[in-house]
Protein backbone atom coordinates (compact mmCIF):
# COMPACT_ATOMS: atom_id res chain seq x y z
CA UNK A 1 0.00 0.00 0.00
CA UNK A 2 1.39 3.76 -1.13
CA UNK A 3 2.32 6.03 1.59
CA UNK A 4 -0.25 8.89 0.67
CA UNK A 5 -3.47 6.58 0.51
CA UNK A 6 -6.26 7.27 -1.70
CA UNK A 7 -9.81 6.71 -1.85
CA UNK A 8 -12.95 6.56 -4.77
CA UNK A 9 -16.27 7.68 -3.22
CA UNK A 10 -19.22 6.85 -5.42
CA UNK A 11 -22.31 8.50 -5.31
CA UNK A 12 -25.92 7.63 -4.70
CA UNK A 13 -29.61 8.75 -5.73
CA UNK A 14 -30.59 12.50 -4.91
CA UNK A 15 -27.42 13.73 -6.97
CA UNK A 16 -28.68 13.05 -10.86
CA UNK A 17 -29.00 15.91 -13.03
CA UNK A 18 -30.19 16.13 -16.93
CA UNK A 19 -27.09 16.12 -18.97
CA UNK A 20 -25.06 14.79 -16.66
CA UNK A 21 -21.63 12.88 -18.31
CA UNK A 22 -23.08 14.63 -21.67
CA UNK A 23 -19.44 17.15 -21.78
CA UNK A 24 -17.55 13.67 -20.73
CA UNK A 25 -18.50 11.59 -23.19
CA UNK A 26 -18.24 14.47 -25.91
CA UNK A 27 -14.23 15.21 -24.97
CA UNK A 28 -13.23 11.34 -23.83
CA UNK A 29 -13.75 8.43 -26.06
CA UNK A 30 -13.45 5.78 -23.05
CA UNK A 31 -16.31 7.88 -21.62
CA UNK A 32 -19.03 7.40 -24.62
CA UNK A 33 -18.13 3.50 -24.70
CA UNK A 34 -19.11 2.94 -21.03
CA UNK A 35 -22.86 4.70 -22.39
CA UNK A 36 -22.71 2.71 -24.60
CA UNK A 37 -21.50 -0.61 -23.43
CA UNK A 38 -24.88 0.61 -20.39
CA UNK A 39 -27.29 1.05 -23.51
CA UNK A 40 -26.51 -2.15 -24.94
CA UNK A 41 -26.71 -4.20 -21.83
CA UNK A 42 -30.14 -2.65 -20.25
CA UNK A 43 -31.50 -2.01 -24.08
CA UNK A 44 -32.11 1.51 -23.21
CA UNK A 45 -30.13 4.56 -24.98
CA UNK A 46 -28.42 5.83 -21.60
CA UNK A 47 -27.23 9.19 -23.40
CA UNK A 48 -30.72 10.06 -24.10
CA UNK A 49 -31.65 9.33 -20.57
CA UNK A 50 -29.15 11.32 -19.41
CA UNK A 51 -28.35 13.83 -21.51
CA UNK A 52 -31.93 14.84 -22.35
CA UNK A 53 -34.63 13.41 -20.22
CA UNK A 54 -37.26 15.51 -18.23
CA UNK A 55 -36.13 15.97 -14.54
CA UNK A 56 -39.06 13.41 -13.80
CA UNK A 57 -38.35 10.97 -15.99
CA UNK A 58 -34.65 10.87 -15.08
CA UNK A 59 -35.55 10.78 -11.35
CA UNK A 60 -37.80 7.31 -11.43
CA UNK A 61 -35.91 4.89 -9.16
CA UNK A 62 -35.32 2.29 -12.17
CA UNK A 63 -33.71 4.88 -13.95
CA UNK A 64 -31.45 6.96 -11.99
CA UNK A 65 -30.12 3.80 -10.32
CA UNK A 66 -28.88 2.35 -14.01
CA UNK A 67 -27.80 6.19 -15.15
CA UNK A 68 -25.93 7.21 -11.53
CA UNK A 69 -24.15 3.76 -12.24
CA UNK A 70 -23.44 4.54 -15.60
CA UNK A 71 -22.19 7.89 -15.17
CA UNK A 72 -20.12 7.17 -12.07
CA UNK A 73 -17.95 3.98 -14.06
CA UNK A 74 -17.47 6.53 -17.04
CA UNK A 75 -15.56 9.06 -14.97
CA UNK A 76 -13.71 6.47 -13.48
CA UNK A 77 -12.12 5.30 -16.55
CA UNK A 78 -11.44 8.32 -17.41
CA UNK A 79 -9.87 9.43 -14.41
CA UNK A 80 -7.28 6.46 -14.85
CA UNK A 81 -6.89 7.47 -18.51
CA UNK A 82 -6.03 10.54 -17.02
CA UNK A 83 -4.42 10.21 -13.77
CA UNK A 84 -3.86 6.09 -13.25
CA UNK A 85 -4.46 7.01 -9.88
CA UNK A 86 -3.37 3.91 -7.88
CA UNK A 87 -6.74 3.30 -5.49
CA UNK A 88 -6.72 2.07 -2.45
CA UNK A 89 -9.90 1.36 -1.08
CA UNK A 90 -13.32 2.29 -2.67
CA UNK A 91 -16.51 3.12 -0.95
CA UNK A 92 -19.65 3.84 -2.29
CA UNK A 93 -23.39 5.37 -0.99
CA UNK A 94 -26.53 2.97 -1.04
CA UNK A 95 -26.20 2.65 -5.06
CA UNK A 96 -22.72 3.96 -4.93
CA UNK A 97 -21.50 -0.06 -3.28
CA UNK A 98 -22.54 -1.78 -6.46
CA UNK A 99 -20.25 1.04 -8.59
CA UNK A 100 -17.77 0.70 -6.02
CA UNK A 101 -17.80 -3.13 -6.20
CA UNK A 102 -17.63 -2.94 -9.96
CA UNK A 103 -14.42 -0.30 -9.79
CA UNK A 104 -13.32 -3.53 -7.27
CA UNK A 105 -13.75 -6.19 -10.13
CA UNK A 106 -16.09 -7.54 -8.20
CA UNK A 107 -19.33 -7.63 -10.57
CA UNK A 108 -19.12 -7.15 -14.35
CA UNK A 109 -20.33 -3.74 -16.06
CA UNK A 110 -22.94 -5.20 -17.74
CA UNK A 111 -24.11 -7.25 -14.92
CA UNK A 112 -24.04 -3.97 -12.38
CA UNK A 113 -25.94 -2.01 -14.63
CA UNK A 114 -28.80 -4.15 -15.08
CA UNK A 115 -28.64 -4.95 -11.19
CA UNK A 116 -29.06 -1.69 -10.65
CA UNK A 117 -31.89 -1.09 -13.31
CA UNK A 118 -33.91 -4.17 -11.25
CA UNK A 119 -33.16 -2.85 -8.02
CA UNK A 120 -34.45 0.62 -8.89
CA UNK A 121 -37.72 -1.67 -10.16
CA UNK A 122 -38.37 -3.37 -7.29
CA UNK A 123 -37.92 -0.46 -5.28
CA UNK A 124 -40.32 1.41 -7.21
CA UNK A 125 -42.76 -1.50 -7.09
CA UNK A 126 -42.31 -1.94 -3.02
CA UNK A 127 -44.14 0.84 -2.26
CA UNK A 128 -47.04 2.38 -3.64
CA UNK A 129 -46.92 6.09 -5.02
CA UNK A 130 -47.37 8.46 -1.89
CA UNK A 131 -47.25 6.39 0.70
CA UNK A 132 -44.14 6.42 1.75
CA UNK A 133 -41.33 9.53 2.43
CA UNK A 134 -37.80 10.17 3.49
CA UNK A 135 -36.73 13.58 6.05
CA UNK A 136 -33.25 14.75 5.90
CA UNK A 137 -32.52 16.84 9.58
CA UNK A 138 -29.48 18.35 10.49
CA UNK A 139 -28.84 17.58 13.91
CA UNK A 140 -25.20 16.32 15.61
CA UNK A 141 -27.46 13.80 17.98
CA UNK A 142 -28.16 10.95 16.05
CA UNK A 143 -29.47 8.62 19.17
CA UNK A 144 -32.31 11.54 19.93
CA UNK A 145 -33.53 11.23 16.17
CA UNK A 146 -33.36 7.18 16.17
CA UNK A 147 -35.90 7.34 20.05
CA UNK A 148 -37.91 9.39 18.33
CA UNK A 149 -38.49 7.26 15.01
CA UNK A 150 -38.87 4.48 17.77
CA UNK A 151 -41.40 6.31 20.03
CA UNK A 152 -43.52 7.78 17.26
CA UNK A 153 -43.36 3.94 14.90
CA UNK A 154 -44.71 2.62 18.39
CA UNK A 155 -47.37 5.26 18.25
CA UNK A 156 -48.63 5.17 15.10
CA UNK A 157 -48.06 1.55 14.32
CA UNK A 158 -46.23 2.29 11.01
CA UNK A 159 -42.73 2.35 9.79
CA UNK A 160 -40.24 4.84 10.53
CA UNK A 161 -36.93 4.36 11.34
CA UNK A 162 -33.37 5.99 10.65
CA UNK A 163 -32.67 5.06 7.25
CA UNK A 164 -29.00 7.46 6.25
CA UNK A 165 -26.43 8.18 8.70
CA UNK A 166 -24.91 10.79 6.44
CA UNK A 167 -22.48 12.96 8.12
CA UNK A 168 -22.09 14.29 11.67
CA UNK A 169 -24.56 16.76 10.85
CA UNK A 170 -27.38 14.99 8.54
CA UNK A 171 -29.28 12.25 9.54
CA UNK A 172 -32.24 10.78 7.67
CA UNK A 173 -35.13 8.85 7.96
CA UNK A 174 -37.63 7.17 6.25
CA UNK A 175 -40.95 5.30 6.48
CA UNK A 176 -44.91 5.29 5.85
CA UNK A 177 -45.75 8.96 4.99
CA UNK A 178 -47.97 9.58 8.07
CA UNK A 179 -44.91 8.46 10.52
CA UNK A 180 -42.41 10.19 8.77
CA UNK A 181 -44.50 13.65 8.69
CA UNK A 182 -44.91 13.14 12.48
CA UNK A 183 -41.31 12.73 12.95
CA UNK A 184 -41.19 16.10 10.60
CA UNK A 185 -43.31 18.07 13.03
CA UNK A 186 -41.71 17.07 16.17
CA UNK A 187 -38.23 17.88 15.05
CA UNK A 188 -39.22 21.10 14.02
CA UNK A 189 -40.61 21.74 17.24
CA UNK A 190 -37.35 21.19 18.98
CA UNK A 191 -36.07 23.83 16.89
CA UNK A 192 -34.26 21.30 14.15
CA UNK A 193 -34.05 22.37 10.59
CA UNK A 194 -35.99 19.37 8.70
CA UNK A 195 -36.79 18.79 4.85
CA UNK A 196 -38.59 16.29 2.96
CA UNK A 197 -36.56 14.63 0.32
CA UNK A 198 -38.13 14.90 -3.47
CA UNK A 199 -38.36 10.90 -3.13
CA UNK A 200 -41.23 8.98 -4.18
CA UNK A 201 -40.01 5.56 -2.34
CA UNK A 202 -38.66 5.59 1.18
CA UNK A 203 -35.43 3.55 1.01
CA UNK A 204 -33.29 1.83 3.31
CA UNK A 205 -36.30 1.06 5.92
CA UNK A 206 -38.25 -2.45 6.54
CA UNK A 207 -40.63 -1.40 3.65
CA UNK A 208 -38.04 -2.87 1.70
CA UNK A 209 -38.15 -6.37 2.66
CA UNK A 210 -39.79 -7.44 -0.52
CA UNK A 211 -36.49 -5.78 -2.64
CA UNK A 212 -34.51 -7.38 0.01
CA UNK A 213 -35.42 -11.00 -1.23
CA UNK A 214 -35.63 -9.90 -5.03
CA UNK A 215 -31.96 -8.94 -4.68
CA UNK A 216 -31.17 -12.20 -3.04
CA UNK A 217 -32.54 -14.45 -6.16
CA UNK A 218 -30.95 -11.72 -8.82
CA UNK A 219 -27.63 -11.80 -6.64
CA UNK A 220 -27.50 -15.77 -6.86
CA UNK A 221 -27.61 -15.63 -10.75
CA UNK A 222 -24.77 -13.12 -11.15
CA UNK A 223 -21.37 -14.07 -11.28
CA UNK A 224 -19.10 -12.56 -8.30
CA UNK A 225 -15.08 -12.55 -8.22
CA UNK A 226 -13.31 -11.28 -5.27
CA UNK A 227 -12.41 -7.87 -5.13
CA UNK A 228 -9.19 -6.30 -6.45
CA UNK A 229 -9.47 -3.64 -4.12
CA UNK A 230 -11.03 -3.53 -1.22
CA UNK A 231 -14.93 -2.17 -0.61
CA UNK A 232 -16.39 -0.98 2.53
CA UNK A 233 -20.05 -2.38 3.00
CA UNK A 234 -22.81 0.51 4.09
CA UNK A 235 -23.97 -2.06 6.33
CA UNK A 236 -20.84 -3.13 8.59
CA UNK A 237 -18.40 0.18 7.92
CA UNK A 238 -15.63 -2.55 7.18
CA UNK A 239 -14.00 -4.30 4.34
CA UNK A 240 -15.70 -7.45 2.55
CA UNK A 241 -14.54 -10.72 3.52
CA UNK A 242 -14.82 -11.79 0.73
CA UNK A 243 -16.93 -12.10 -2.46
CA UNK A 244 -19.06 -14.70 -0.48
CA UNK A 245 -20.62 -11.53 1.82
CA UNK A 246 -21.53 -9.65 -1.45
CA UNK A 247 -25.04 -10.99 -1.78
CA UNK A 248 -26.27 -10.45 1.89
CA UNK A 249 -24.75 -7.52 2.20
CA UNK A 250 -26.32 -6.06 -0.76
CA UNK A 251 -29.53 -7.48 0.58
CA UNK A 252 -29.38 -6.21 3.66
CA UNK A 253 -28.31 -3.02 2.90
CA UNK A 254 -31.57 -1.92 1.18
CA UNK A 255 -33.42 -2.55 4.37
CA UNK A 256 -30.65 -1.22 7.08
CA UNK A 257 -29.32 2.31 7.76
CA UNK A 258 -26.52 3.54 5.60
CA UNK A 259 -23.78 4.17 7.72
CA UNK A 260 -21.86 6.47 5.63
CA UNK A 261 -20.49 8.22 8.91
CA UNK A 262 -19.00 4.83 9.57
CA UNK A 263 -17.56 4.73 6.13
CA UNK A 264 -15.52 7.92 6.48
CA UNK A 265 -14.62 6.99 10.14
CA UNK A 266 -12.98 4.04 8.69
CA UNK A 267 -11.04 6.26 6.37
CA UNK A 268 -10.18 8.22 8.98
CA UNK A 269 -8.71 5.75 11.08
CA UNK A 270 -6.87 4.05 8.99
CA UNK A 271 -5.10 6.69 7.74
CA UNK A 272 -6.26 7.69 3.88
CA UNK A 273 -5.53 11.77 3.00
CA UNK A 274 -7.47 12.16 0.34
CA UNK A 275 -10.94 10.45 -2.07
CA UNK A 276 -12.09 11.39 -4.79
CA UNK A 277 -16.19 11.35 -5.98
CA UNK A 278 -17.45 9.89 -9.00
CA UNK A 279 -20.87 11.06 -9.85
CA UNK A 280 -22.58 13.72 -10.63
CA UNK A 281 -22.13 16.73 -8.00
CA UNK A 282 -20.68 16.76 -5.06
CA UNK A 283 -22.59 16.00 -2.09
CA UNK A 284 -20.14 13.18 -0.69
CA UNK A 285 -17.95 15.69 -0.34
CA UNK A 286 -20.01 17.77 1.10
CA UNK A 287 -20.83 14.50 3.87
CA UNK A 288 -16.79 14.53 3.88
CA UNK A 289 -16.57 18.02 5.02
CA UNK A 290 -18.41 18.00 7.29
CA UNK A 291 -17.68 14.95 9.59
CA UNK A 292 -13.68 14.80 9.13
CA UNK A 293 -12.64 17.86 7.09
CA UNK A 294 -9.23 16.52 6.86
CA UNK A 295 -10.10 13.59 4.05
CA UNK A 296 -10.29 16.25 1.55
CA UNK A 297 -12.59 14.73 -1.12
CA UNK A 298 -12.42 16.01 -4.93
CA UNK A 299 -15.69 15.76 -6.89
CA UNK A 300 -14.58 14.57 -9.99
CA UNK A 301 -17.87 16.23 -11.88
CA UNK A 302 -16.87 19.59 -10.80
CA UNK A 303 -13.98 21.20 -13.56
CA UNK A 304 -12.61 23.25 -9.74
CA UNK A 305 -12.30 19.21 -8.59
CA UNK A 306 -10.58 17.67 -11.17
CA UNK A 307 -8.09 21.04 -11.06
CA UNK A 308 -7.52 20.17 -7.30
CA UNK A 309 -7.21 16.77 -7.56
CA UNK A 310 -4.39 17.00 -10.16
CA UNK A 311 -2.57 19.09 -8.56
CA UNK A 312 -2.66 17.16 -5.40
CA UNK A 313 -1.65 13.85 -7.64
CA UNK A 314 1.28 16.55 -8.75
CA UNK A 315 2.06 17.56 -4.81
CA UNK A 316 1.94 13.91 -3.46
CA UNK A 317 3.76 12.24 -6.08
CA UNK A 318 7.67 11.62 -4.59
CA UNK A 319 10.63 12.44 -6.98
CA UNK A 320 11.81 8.82 -7.92
CA UNK A 321 15.52 9.15 -6.56
CA UNK A 322 14.42 10.59 -3.43
CA UNK A 323 11.73 7.88 -2.49
CA UNK A 324 14.63 5.39 -3.18
CA UNK A 325 17.12 6.74 -0.97
CA UNK A 326 14.35 6.74 1.66
CA UNK A 327 13.96 3.18 0.94
CA UNK A 328 17.35 2.51 1.48
CA UNK A 329 17.34 4.18 4.62
CA UNK A 330 14.33 2.88 6.08
CA UNK A 331 15.42 -0.58 5.79
CA UNK A 332 16.93 -3.07 7.76
CA UNK A 333 20.33 -4.81 7.83
CA UNK A 334 20.83 -7.76 8.60
CA UNK A 335 24.23 -8.68 6.93
CA UNK A 336 27.22 -7.50 9.56
CA UNK A 337 29.87 -8.47 7.03
CA UNK A 338 32.04 -4.93 7.54
CA UNK A 339 33.56 -4.72 3.72
CA UNK A 340 30.46 -6.35 2.00
CA UNK A 341 28.28 -3.12 3.72
CA UNK A 342 30.81 -0.90 2.44
CA UNK A 343 30.91 -2.21 -0.82
CA UNK A 344 26.94 -3.07 -1.45
CA UNK A 345 25.28 -0.48 1.04
CA UNK A 346 27.30 2.40 1.95
CA UNK A 347 29.29 3.20 -1.73
CA UNK A 348 26.24 2.88 -3.59
CA UNK A 349 23.64 4.88 -1.11
CA UNK A 350 26.63 7.75 -1.47
CA UNK A 351 25.33 7.95 -5.25
CA UNK A 352 21.87 8.04 -4.94
CA UNK A 353 22.99 11.18 -2.25
CA UNK A 354 25.04 12.98 -4.82
CA UNK A 355 22.52 11.74 -7.97
CA UNK A 356 19.55 13.25 -5.37
CA UNK A 357 21.96 16.71 -4.68
CA UNK A 358 22.30 17.57 -8.10
CA UNK A 359 18.53 17.04 -9.47
CA UNK A 360 17.55 19.50 -6.53
CA UNK A 361 20.35 21.85 -7.78
CA UNK A 362 19.52 21.88 -11.02
CA UNK A 363 15.30 21.84 -10.14
CA UNK A 364 14.44 19.15 -12.36
CA UNK A 365 13.34 15.09 -12.53
CA UNK A 366 15.23 12.31 -13.22
CA UNK A 367 15.69 10.91 -16.40
CA UNK A 368 14.47 7.45 -17.22
CA UNK A 369 18.25 6.62 -17.65
CA UNK A 370 18.87 8.17 -14.10
CA UNK A 371 16.29 6.25 -12.43
CA UNK A 372 16.96 2.90 -13.89
CA UNK A 373 20.30 3.30 -12.33
CA UNK A 374 18.94 4.48 -8.32
CA UNK A 375 16.78 1.38 -8.95
CA UNK A 376 20.04 -0.43 -9.80
CA UNK A 377 21.64 0.97 -6.48
CA UNK A 378 18.58 0.35 -4.56
CA UNK A 379 18.58 -3.20 -5.76
CA UNK A 380 21.93 -3.72 -4.55
CA UNK A 381 21.79 -2.39 -1.30
CA UNK A 382 18.43 -3.96 -0.41
CA UNK A 383 20.20 -7.85 -1.44
CA UNK A 384 23.30 -6.88 0.35
CA UNK A 385 21.61 -5.80 3.17
CA UNK A 386 19.95 -9.03 3.02
CA UNK A 387 16.47 -8.51 2.41
CA UNK A 388 14.56 -11.51 1.48
CA UNK A 389 13.01 -11.68 -2.27
CA UNK A 390 9.38 -10.80 -1.19
CA UNK A 391 10.46 -8.08 0.91
CA UNK A 392 11.97 -6.16 -1.65
CA UNK A 393 9.58 -6.87 -4.62
CA UNK A 394 7.09 -4.88 -1.59
CA UNK A 395 9.17 -2.22 -0.86
CA UNK A 396 10.01 -1.71 -4.57
CA UNK A 397 6.07 -2.18 -5.44
CA UNK A 398 5.43 0.51 -2.92
CA UNK A 399 8.31 3.20 -4.73
CA UNK A 400 6.65 2.48 -8.48
CA UNK A 401 3.09 3.47 -6.97
CA UNK A 402 4.20 6.61 -4.90
CA UNK A 403 6.13 7.50 -7.98
CA UNK A 404 4.53 6.52 -10.29
CA UNK A 405 6.93 5.40 -12.33
CA UNK A 406 5.89 1.71 -12.75
CA UNK A 407 5.93 1.60 -16.68
CA UNK A 408 9.41 2.60 -16.58
CA UNK A 409 9.96 -0.89 -15.22
CA UNK A 410 7.39 -2.77 -16.69
CA UNK A 411 9.73 -5.48 -17.14
CA UNK A 412 11.71 -6.13 -13.89
CA UNK A 413 11.66 -8.79 -10.98
CA UNK A 414 12.95 -7.08 -7.85
CA UNK A 415 12.82 -10.53 -6.17
CA UNK A 416 15.48 -11.74 -8.60
CA UNK A 417 19.01 -12.68 -7.60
Amino acid sequence: MSLIKKALLCSGQGAQYVGMGRDLCASEKVADDTFQEASDALGLDMRQLCFASTNAELARTENTQPAILTHSMAQFRVLMEREDLDVDLVAGHSLGEITALTIAGAIAFPDAVRLARRRGQYMQQAVPEGRGLMLAIRTRDHAEIAALCATVAEETHEVVSVSNLNSNTQIVVAGHRAAVLRVHEIAEERGLRAVILNVSVPFHCALMEPVAAALREDLAGIAIAEPRIPVLSNVTGRPYGSAAEVPDLLARQVVEPVRWVDDLTYLRMNGFNYAVELGPGDTLAKFSRHTYSEIRTFPYDREQGRTDLHRMIERTTFPFVSRALGVAAATRNTNFDAEAYDTGVVKPYHRLRRMNTALGREERAATTEEMREAMDLLLTILRTKGVRPEERRVRVEELLRDTRTADVFAALDPSGP
